[in-house]
């Protein structure tokens, strides 16, 4: 199942045009995977064994605004080895108005190469594996 987060928007995420500028989106996402990045390190120092992102993408479907909280809804949509990925959404209103794909792979920081993921990474991982439905 995912997780949920409620962001409040803020006027300094909005452009000219009134509604959330699209680099907000990128940060809110960030904040929502937080909760997970502490249940992996609660102290979030990530040495030498942690994630780095290799890719990241979002599509955007429905304008939102900064009027209404906005849930970013988070999981694991696929674990593999040394990497993975998540999915997140982010809602209005009941609406889904954009969806976030970022892939991570473990990394050993003092050798700077990937690495399998760690056990203890990988247990908060499969807690959080999910199949988003199909809308």
């Amino acid at each position: 199942m995912y997780i949920s987060t409620t962001i409040s928007p803020q006027i300094a995420d909005t452009d000219m045009q009134g509604h959330i500028n699209f680099l907000a989106y990128s940060a809110w996402f960030d904040r929502a995977r937080t909760r997970i990045y502490k249940e992996i390190s609660p102290d979030l120092a990530f040495r030498p064994h942690g994630m780095v992102v290799l890719k990241t993408e979002v599509t955007f479907l429905k304008e939102v605004y900064v009027q209404h909280d906005v849930e970013i809804r988070s999981w694991i949509s696929v674990l593999g080895n040394k990497s993975f990925e998540m999915t997140q959404e982010c809602w209005q209103q009941g609406e889904r108005c954009a969806v976030g794909k970022t892939i991570f792979c473990a990394f050993n920081f003092d050798e700077h190469k990937s690495e399998p993921i760690q056990d203890s990474f990988r247990a908060v991982l499969e807690k959080y594996v999910w199949q988003e439905p199909i809308f």
